[in-house]
């Protein structure tokens, strides 16, 4: 069922991106992580340009960003990587920001915290239980680029994922938005993803400690928490003036301090 719906999800979105708008907007498409903070960032930028609108529909992820530069329906993607060589003919991609990947929890589950020895025994559903209770991993799909990028930090957790994802019952969430409301209504799960839209989407939602750090702007920034994803921002080869100046204002100071508020560290490299 989750499958199906968001791929009639996507269907509708880069369906919906071909229907020509009275303003013409700038159509911004991709992964669930980063639509909170491009929205903001578009609100800030319409501010001050506002013959200039910018439309953002929900997820269809990373690899639908990519299609939509590919076939012009879409003029900036928002991806968790940068585009790959030879992926979008003469396509560019900015970094804008990188936030914390973390795990996290309902809010009401602050006792929850984790070790990287304690990663296995989640996904297996053999943790013992905190204070307050057990907890199971609540997973996503394998294309995700969260848990590409935790396989690649931990690729001794390879077989725990993937016999999760083959047990019967398992639970997976397809989108970001998906992964979060699963686990604000939730007493018991815990999600592996980005942490900037559990701040912008203002979720009922907490990052859990990993080996005694907690993940944050700060933590990331001073190197005492490791592990990011960037939030990247890619442009077709013949992007209309008004995209490429959206995108130069994501990356610009102006943007820096909405960046930061919620989740997300300015500059550096992916």
């Amino acid at each position: 069922m989750g499958l199906y719906r968001g791929v009639l999800l996507f269907g509708l979105a880069i369906g919906l991106l071909a229907v020509p708008a009275h303003a013409e907007p700038i159509r911004a498409a991709g992964t669930g992580m980063g639509l909170a903070l491009v929205r903001l960032l578009a609100e800030r930028y319409q501010q001050d340009h506002p013959g200039i609108s910018v439309w953002i529909p929900e997820s269809v992820g990373t690899a639908g960003a990519v299609r939509g530069l590919q076939s012009g329906k879409v003029d900036v993607g928002i991806l968790a990587r940068p585009l790959k060589p030879g992926e979008v003919e003469g396509g560019v991609s900015h970094l804008v920001c990188r936030t914390p990947l973390v795990f996290f929890t309902n809010a009401a589950r602050q006792d929850v915290t984790l070790g990287r020895s304690d990663l296995a025994a989640l996904f297996g559903n053999s943790l013992p239980a905190f204070p307050k209770g057990e907890v199971r991993a609540l997973l996503r799909p394998a294309s995700d680029a969260g848990f590409v990028h935790l396989i690649e930090i931990y690729p001794d957790l390879a077989p725990a994922v993937s016999a999760a994802r083959d047990a019967r019952g398992a639970n997976l969430a397809l989108t970001d938005q998906d992964a979060m409301e699963a686990v604000e209504i939730s007493r018991s799960l815990v999600a592996f993803g980005a942490f900037a839209p559990l701040v912008a989407e203002k979720r009922k939602l907490v990052a859990v400690p990993l080996d005694g750090v907690m993940p944050g702007v700060d933590t990331l920034e001073s190197g005492r928490y490791p592990h990011a994803l960037p939030l990247v921002l890619g442009l077709a080869p013949k992007a209309s003036a008004e995209a490429r100046a959206f995108v130069d204002f994501a990356r610009s100071p102006a943007a820096a301090t909405l960046l930061r508020a919620n989740g997300c560290l300015p500059g550096g490299s992916p």
